[in-house]
């Protein structure tokens, strides 16, 4: 069969002691997970998925001591005639997450320090729509309970400075990215980045792939030839690997970070500086939906990221034009 996924079958009808014999370990956000799986192709989606967090195998000060275990099994299944597997998502209380679709099923539990799925081969072979919408989310139900907390915003590289970007959905945050990646910068995140407070204040990012919106094909021509990708929130993406345009942050983490607020003026491209109470109040005010259930306990980091103040910039017009006062803001973090 064309692109069949080969996985080992349950010698239960209940699936009790599935042989899991594929694994690699990746120190996701620095804490280690084990991904096992009955197939292969589970783990080199994992790889794929994960691979900049092996750059940590030579920093141990950065990698947690406990990790977790995520299982993948494929077991035979349809998911229908849809061209990708429609999800769905539930919390059945405040740490757990379940996603199912018409054939697969999975269930993260933060308190086991584990997740396990139940995935059909139709589901894993839609590549990227499998690896954003069930691999990632799982793991990051996990680990964003462990110290972790996500925050809607995504983030550059220069050297050794990060900028990030924050901004409601559809903002522009990573058409952005994606031209600063075009002329020199490097991807931290595209979207969402992670923060750590337990004994310091850490900045994790997610630099595997950029997801862009449709129409950015008509600001940039090379990506008219892409096909697009259902993503879990239901929009078609551009998915664009940070690592074959040779993007990625030579390290998925910073401990300093400027920020600046993104604005659509409609007009002209503009930047301001703010002060440290603006933007803390600022970022402090985002309740979009699946951020909205760390809105209590992350207001230690916001306002550590804000505490030196930072920029507004209003975009307009082509992303292009707002380089240059990303590489003014670079400028200006660099001397500090």
């Amino acid at each position: 069969m064309k692109d069949s996924v080969r996985f080992v079958p349950s010698p239960d009808p209940l699936y009790r002691a599935v042989p899991v014999d594929y694994y690699t370990e990746i120190p996701v956000l620095g804490i280690p997970v084990r991904f096992e799986s009955n197939a292969p192709r589970i783990v080199e989606a994992a790889e794929e998925a994960f691979d900049p967090w092996r750059v940590l195998a030579n920093a141990a000060e950065l990698v947690s001591p406990l990790g977790v275990r995520v299982v993948i099994v494929v077991h035979p299944g349809s998911e229908g005639e849809s061209a990708h597997a429609p999800l769905q998502y539930r919390k059945p209380d405040h740490q757990r997450v379940i996603i199912h679709t018409p054939g697969s099923v999975a269930i993260a539990d933060p308190s086991r320090r584990e997740a396990i799925a139940y995935v059909t081969p139709a589901f894993v072979r839609d590549r990227d729509h499998f690896r954003y919408s069930l691999l990632e989310a799982l793991t990051l139900a996990v680990l964003t309970q462990l110290d972790r907390q996500p925050f809607h915003a995504a983030g550059l590289v220069r050297g050794e400075t990060a900028l990030l970007l924050w901004g409601p959905s559809g903002a522009g945050k990573s058409t952005l990215c994606y031209a600063a990646l075009r002329s020199g910068l490097a991807l931290l995140a595209d979207d969402v980045v992670f923060l750590q407070l337990e004994s310091r204040l850490r900045i994790w990012g997610m630099p595997g792939f950029v997801h862009l919106p449709l129409d950015a094909a008509t600001c940039f021509p090379e990506l008219a030839g892409c096909l697009p990708t259902l993503l879990a929130n239901g929009k078609e993406k551009i998915v664009v690997h940070a690592a074959q345009a040779g993007a990625l942050a030579p390290r998925p983490v910073v401990d300093h970070a400027g920020i600046c607020v993104l604005e659509r003026s409609g007009s002209k491209v503009n930047l301001e500086t703010v002060e440290p109470a603006e933007i803390a109040r600022t970022l402090g005010q985002s309740e979009e939906e699946g951020f909205d259930q760390f809105t209590d306990t992350i207001g230690p980091a916001i306002r550590g990221v804000a505490e030196r103040g930072g920029w507004r910039l209003r975009l307009a017009g082509h992303p292009m034009a707002a380089v240059p006062l990303l590489a003014a803001m670079f400028d200006e973090l660099e001397v500090r």
